[in-house]
């Protein structure tokens, strides 16, 4: 199955542009939808409800923000609905250099971190493990 929803959740608008612009490059079919607010992010999220329940969409959210931290997103997230969790694949994109593991273990349904900015290779990464 080809991913063409992503969400980008980032207080930065500069990262933001940099990531839907090589996700537009990546994927021409994309559907890009930027947070700069997580509060919105998880309002989006929420009424996930009438997407179609075999679609994927790719999170890509970032640690640091001043209003919510991704990990508090993350905490708000796992109480949502099976149904809509599953709908997501969601990776990290941070630019903090530091070791994550008790993160790893505290929040299990974050696929994998990464390094900012995104970069095409990256997404080819992703496509490959969204089509098996």
């Amino acid at each position: 199955m080809k991913i063409h929803d992503y969400i980008i959740v980032d207080d930065d608008p500069t990262n933001n542009l940099i990531c839907k612009l090589v996700i537009e490059k990546f994927d021409s079919n994309a559907n890009v939808t930027v947070f700069q607010q997580p509060e919105e992010g998880l309002k989006h999220i929420q009424s996930a409800t009438n997407i179609e329940a075999q679609k994927k969409i790719v999170l890509f959210l970032d640690v640091n923000m001043p209003t919510m931290t991704g990990w508090d997103f993350l905490d708000k997230f796992q109480m949502f609905d099976t149904s809509i969790k599953n709908m997501f694949e969601i990776y990290i994109l941070t630019s903090a250099i530091e070791d994550f593991e008790l993160e790893k273990t505290k929040y299990p349904m974050v696929k994998d971190f990464l390094s900012k900015p995104l970069r095409k290779a990256t997404l080819h990464e992703l496509d490959l493990n969204a089509s098996s």
